[in-house]
């Protein structure tokens, strides 16, 4: 049995599962194997994938779905679902993840001499073609937190899941919504409420591709209102008032400002129309987060800049004119050609 189960998802990545599957199986930790799943690829996905579990017999478990799910949300249930997920902790990757050779040795480390039930590293935004470093996420965090919450900290610990080590129980105990944008920070704030403890490293240990073809790039109002939905059902179900503090502060990031740029991006999205529905949103379930702890000007200020942002941008949306922030973002990318994520 494996120390680490690392569980891939595929879909038309002929230009890059090879790549990714090269450096886990020339990394310096090597007690894992592999569930991978590919999503009815029509491309050479498939073939890469068969040569590559031939090179390493016994190492990685390979389904290739006959019908396709449509959803990395689906393939990775599948994979919870299939009983090949035998390791001590799991790591879930997409197949054009880029690692640093040490990415699994450092975070089993991290989290066995921290006793922590996930291990978080930092990451960069590199963007496809030029290579360009677009931003650095991830990094000034505790090397330990505590859980539940003691501070908005959670809240600020990115959602997706390649940059993480999980405690396999943990992990396999619950499932990802059925959407696809948002879905994976969805399920880990389920995780976190089994946790006793997140271990951080500042060290960059995956690269994340800037891709225009990626799912985030073309992100669907539809799939916005689900991920709105399933946090405020996380909301109003949460008994902890610091957890709950902590999922409304991740609703404004996340609902208020991440998925409006990805709206303001998307031109079969009425912008304006989907502006009012969000302020509404924010309105009804979380009374603009007036008695949000996180929320407060003084606690924001800890966050510096990032911090004073969300105060501004909770200003801007009350005001009607939110829109502001939306085009100062979007011409502060384009002109110095930069990126950072909330």
């Amino acid at each position: 049995m494996p120390e680490i189960t690392v569980v891939i998802t595929t879909y038309n990545l002929e230009a890059y599962i090879g790549a990714c599957l090269e450096e886990l199986f020339s990394g310096t930790y090597q007690d894992f194997d592999v569930v991978l799943v590919d999503d009815c690829s029509k491309d050479k996905t498939v073939s890469i994938i068969k040569a590559y579990a031939e090179k390493f017999p016994g190492r990685i478990h390979s389904a290739f779905l006959q019908k396709n799910l449509g959803s990395p949300a689906k393939t990775r249930n599948w994979a919870l679902d299939s009983g090949f997920i035998d390791g001590k902790y799991v790591v879930f990757l997409d197949g054009d993840d880029s690692l640093e050779p040490e990415y699994l040795e450092k975070l089993h480390t991290l989290a066995l001499q921290n006793g922590a039930d996930v291990a978080v590293c930092a990451y960069d935004r590199v963007e496809e073609g030029s290579g360009r470093v677009l931003c650095t996420e991830m990094q000034g965090f505790p090397a330990l937190m505590t859980l539940p919450p003691e501070d908005d900290t959670l809240a600020f610990i990115n959602g997706a899941l390649w940059n993480k080590l999980f405690r396999s129980d943990i992990a396999l105990a619950h499932r990802i919504p059925d959407f696809k944008v948002g879905e994976d920070l969805c399920y880990q704030q389920a995780i976190y409420r089994d946790c006793s403890s997140i271990a951080c490293t500042n060290e960059v240990l995956i690269h994340y591709r800037v891709r225009t073809a990626s799912v985030i790039s073309n992100t669907e109002e539809r799939t916005i209102r689900c991920f709105a939905e399933e946090l405020a059902r996380q909301y109003h179900q949460a008994q902890d008032p610091a957890q709950k503090d902590t999922i409304g502060l991740l609703a404004f990031i996340h609902i208020g400002i991440s998925m409006a740029l990805r709206a303001a991006d998307n031109p079969q999205i009425n912008l304006h129309a989907h502006l009012k529905w969000t302020a509404r949103y924010l309105k009804d379930h979380y009374g603009w987060l007036r008695r949000n702890r996180w929320m407060r000007l003084q606690q924001l200020r800890k966050r510096g800049v990032k911090g004073i942002a969300l105060w501004g941008c909770r200003l801007l949306y009350r005001l009607g004119c939110f829109r502001l922030f939306l085009w100062c973002y979007r011409g502060a990318v384009r002109l110095f050609h930069v990126d950072f994520k909330f």
